[in-house]
């Protein structure tokens, strides 16, 4: 069988996303989930993590752009404001990396990546130590290659998955489902991301990577978008070899401005909270979970966390 993993980016923003994604975890489908240790809902996540029956894959969701740095500002003044806030978003970040300040820029983002990193051991309840097993970062700043380095060093000493966010050239069922601008949209953030990594890529040897899907349906993982992923892999036109896959989603039962916590959150992180379309993420992963379950063993792939083989 082929390992499917669908992960829920996110965990931790809020209350509210980490009840949505624990709910998608008792339904079965979703075995996985990346943490924010930049919000103060870290802990709410962690412990509905540890409530649950059967336990999920965590991994640290490393970030520069959401919430606030747990080093001290003064540490790191190119990041982060007096408060503490990040400054950047994905594109200030890549200028910041691209000006004349990109090696101190790289030191402190260093500083921030160590401190992030030892939060989430010291967060991480013993029950779930053993959990531990990809990484990943916010907006897929680690196509950076000084930020790619961190993780993939990271990645080497933890025996962690590292996810790689180049996704394969699809096809036309995905490509012409509607709506038309936004896969536009997100074909066109596929083009940016493809760019840095290809930098990244001349440094680090990424080997058996999963299969990444979630930049041209990024926020609208819906059950169409998922079954256009199956059917490519059915018609042979994604090849994944020996390569577990992984599907991402941001699942939120109940999305609004109103559930996040106002001081930590970003305009991205507001912006994205006022999409229904988080709910039909929310709906795949509950509601449809027995569907896609079933057509995925018609295909002899299987749902799964990154350190469980096929």
């Amino acid at each position: 069988m082929t390992p499917l993993v669908f992960n829920a980016d996110d965990f931790g923003l809020s209350p509210s996303v980490n009840r949505s994604i624990a709910e998608c975890a008792r339904a079965g489908l979703m075995k996985s989930a990346s943490l924010f240790v930049t919000h103060s809902a870290a802990g709410d996540a962690l412990s509905a993590a540890t409530a649950l029956a059967e336990p999920i894959g965590l991994g640290l969701h490393f970030c520069l752009t959401s919430g606030r740095a747990v080093s001290p500002p003064g540490a790191i003044p190119l990041l982060v404001g007096p408060d503490g806030r990040f400054r950047h978003g994905f594109l200030s970040l890549a200028r910041l990396l691209a000006s004349r300040r990109r090696d101190e820029a790289a030191r402190q983002i260093r500083l921030e990546f160590d401190a992030q990193l030892a939060r989430f051991g010291e967060l991480l309840p013993p029950a779930l130590k053993g959990a531990v097993d990809h990484i990943d970062s916010h907006q897929h700043i680690h196509v950076f290659p000084p930020i790619t380095s961190l993780l993939a060093d990271a990645a080497r000493r933890g025996g962690l998955t590292l996810r790689v966010p180049s996704e394969p050239v699809v096809s036309a069922g995905r490509l012409f489902r509607p709506p038309l601008l936004f896969h536009a949209k997100g074909y066109a953030k596929k083009r940016i991301l493809d760019h840095f990594l290809a930098k990244s890529r001349r440094s680090e040897n990424f080997g058996l990577s999963p299969v990444y899907f979630g930049i041209v349906d990024s926020g609208r993982m819906n059950i169409s978008a998922v079954r256009a992923i199956l059917g490519a892999l059915s018609a042979g036109g994604i090849a994944a070899g020996n390569r577990p896959i992984e599907i991402n989603l941001h699942p939120w039962k109940t999305a609004g401005e109103e559930n996040l916590v106002p001081e930590e959150a970003s305009a991205a992180d507001r912006a994205f909270a006022r999409s229904h379309r988080r709910e039909e993420e929310y709906n795949l992963l509950t509601k449809h979970a027995p569907q896609i379950r079933a057509e995925m063993s018609d295909l002899g792939i299987c749902a799964s966390r990154f350190n469980e083989p096929g």
